[in-house]
């Protein structure tokens, strides 16, 4: 990578491990408290070791995002190495994480970007990828961060769930919805807005379930072809699987990350989360 620009983001972004060590990318965590203590996601607690320990705890774990000292120790780092630090983040709707390293940014000053994904799991991961093509081809952080804007501008985050009792108890959906998802036995097809968490349409069996997703993405798109795609699970790597195969086929591309949604995020979403990050030129 570039010695000019060094980039940053947080475990939620769900980045293979080689891909995080090959490219030197500083990977912040988020931390998951059960109460049996406290985890720092993808560093004391994996992805499988939190659903199995999910599926056994009787109490929902909490998440806790970093503090702002956490993102200045990063930045006072990587400053001395680097001219400039582009942080990407999870979305500001469901965490206070960009708020946290926006106050370490005052704190340590230099040039920091600070971009707020609007986006989670590997739809982070698939900004990083871009953000590092750029870098490696020479571009200056405003430069990159402008492509970023533009991508987040062009792109859509589709998810569903097993159950909406997480997004509930979470306190990312109403007790209403919760309850009727539950009663009707109906598969949700939600969206990540710039709002939050929005519904977007329901399914009753697994291919309607693939098929509305298919439907929702060709309706973003309209014309533009798909720039590139991202598939993330929850504990549900058939279904994940199956959602990749769809989609790509519908889209004539190619996945560029599939990959296993962390605890931080499995914690509001359960086991058996299934969803899909797509850009569009």
């Amino acid at each position: 990578m570039s010695k000019d620009i060094a980039l940053v983001t947080d475990s939620t972004a769900d980045l293979p491990l080689d891909f995080i060590k090959e490219n030197k990318i500083e990977v912040i965590p988020l931390r998951v408290v059960f109460p049996d203590g406290e985890y720092r996601d993808g560093v004391d607690i994996t992805p499988d070791e939190f659903y199995e320990k999910l599926k056994k705890s009787n109490e929902l774990p909490k998440s806790s995002q970093p503090s702002p000292d956490d993102f200045v120790e990063v930045y006072q780092k990587l400053l001395q190495e680097y001219k400039e630090v582009i942080s990407i983040h999870l979305s500001s709707k469901v965490s206070g994480t960009i708020n946290a390293a926006q106050l370490a940014k005052k704190k340590v000053g230099g040039t920091i970007h600070i971009f707020d994904s609007l986006t989670v799991s590997l739809g982070i991961g698939m900004q990083i990828r871009e953000a590092l093509n750029c870098i490696q081809e020479g571009w200056s952080g405003d430069r990159v961060v402008d492509y970023l804007h533009w991508m987040r501008d062009n792109s859509a985050t589709y998810f569903t769930v097993d159950s909406l009792k997480y997004l509930y108890l979470g306190g990312r959906i109403s007790k209403a919805k919760s309850l009727m998802g539950s009663i009707l036995n109906i598969k949700p097809i939600l969206r990540l807005g710039p709002e939050g968490v929005e519904a977007a349409g329901k399914a009753r069996s697994e291919p309607q379930l693939i098929n509305g997703v298919i439907r929702k993405f060709k309706e973003v798109a309209g014309d533009r072809a798909p720039g590139g795609m991202a598939v993330a699970q929850g504990a549900a790597k058939e279904m994940g699987y199956k959602m990749k195969e769809g989609l790509e086929k519908s889209f004539n591309i190619k996945t560029s990350f599939f990959g296993q949604i962390g605890p931080t995020l499995g914690v509001h979403s359960g086991p058996g989360v299934v969803g899909v990050y797509m850009f569009f030129n």
